[in-house]
C-alpha cells in the first residue's frame, strides 16, 4: 500500500479543520448562527456562533471569524471566535485589561488600577432598570442630577430646588458645598 495514497485524504481533512471567513450576517435567539464567506469564496449558511458562558454578541457584517470544522467536514462547521475591524473597536489595551465594546461606541473596561471605566456616545445614556441602586463609597458627579419628586411627574434637580423653612423656601444650593 502507498503510504501517501493513504495519508492524502487525512492530510485533506486536517487541512479543513479550522478556516477564516468573514461574517456575511447572523441571527440571534436560542441558538444564533452566522452566514460566512472562508477562503476561496466559499459560501456557508447557519454556522452555530459558539460563545463565552455569560457573553453574547451578534456580529455584524464583514466581522472577522474563526471557524472550526468537525471531522473536517464543512458541513459541520462551528465559529468560536469573532473581532470586529471598526476602527471604535480597535483597543490599545494595557496587560491584563479586558474590554467590553460594541461597534456603537459603547465600552465597559476593566483597567489594570482596579477601575471600571463605562462609556457611551455623547447624548446617550446608561439605562439601570432595577428597582433600587446602591453605592456604597462615596458619589462623585459631574454633570447634573435629576430626579422625579413625586407620583405627579415633577422634576427636581440639585443644583435648581428649594427646601421650605420656618420663613419662606430656602435659597439656592452653593455649588461645591
Amino acid at each position: 500500500m502507498d503510504l501517501e495514497r493513504f495519508l492524502k485524504p487525512i492530510y485533506s481533512r486536517i487541512k479543513l479543520l479550522i478556516g477564516r471567513a468573514i461574517i456575511n450576517g447572523s441571527s440571534t435567539g436560542k441558538n444564533p448562527c452566522v452566514d460566512a464567506t472562508l477562503l476561496a469564496d466559499e459560501k456557508r449558511t447557519d454556522i452555530p456562533l459558539v460563545q463565552q458562558f455569560g457573553f453574547s454578541s451578534r456580529p455584524k457584517g464583514k466581522t472577522q471569524a474563526v471557524i472550526v470544522f468537525i471531522g473536517g467536514s464543512r458541513d459541520n462547521g462551528v465559529a468560536v471566535a469573532t473581532r470586529g475591524e471598526d476602527a471604535d473597536m480597535v483597543a490599545n489595551l494595557a496587560e491584563g485589561e479586558a474590554l467590553m465594546h460594541s461597534p456603537f461606541g459603547q465600552k465597559i473596561l476593566f483597567t489594570k488600577n482596579g477601575d471600571v471605566e463605562v462609556t457611551v456616545k455623547p447624548g446617550k445614556e446608561i439605562i439601570y432598570t432595577a428597582d433600587t441602586f446602591t453605592v456604597t463609597g462615596n458619589l462623585k458627579v459631574g454633570g447634573e442630577v435629576t430626579a422625579h419628586a413625586d407620583k405627579l411627574g415633577l422634576m427636581v434637580t440639585l443644583t435648581g430646588h428649594l427646601h421650605p423653612t420656618g420663613t419662606g423656601p430656602s435659597g439656592k444650593p452653593t455649588p461645591g458645598t
